[in-house]
């Protein structure tokens, strides 16, 4: 069987960053809380997405960021 112990989780939800951040801590993962903490910006989701930094370069930025070894590849083409 697979070792599992060192695979980071990932979760995205365009709500408060608290709202998941404590599902890592349950067995130790590192994590790295994204998410809307002020409303009532309005625009496109693809703007408010970039504005709240949970977008796919967010998203991606921080799981290298706690991620150990290589970065991840193909950043540019999201």
């Amino acid at each position: 069987m697979a070792d599992y112990a060192c695979v980071n989780p990932t979760n995205e939800l365009d709500g408060h960053p608290a709202t998941l951040a404590w599902l890592g801590a349950v067995h130790g993962h590192r994590v790295r809380p994204l998410g809307v903490e002020h409303f009532g910006q309005t625009g496109s989701i693809e703007d408010l997405y970039r504005h709240y930094g949970i977008d796919a370069h967010a998203i991606i930025a921080a799981a290298e960021a706690i991620a150990p070894g290589r970065p991840i590849r193909h950043l540019g083409v999201v």
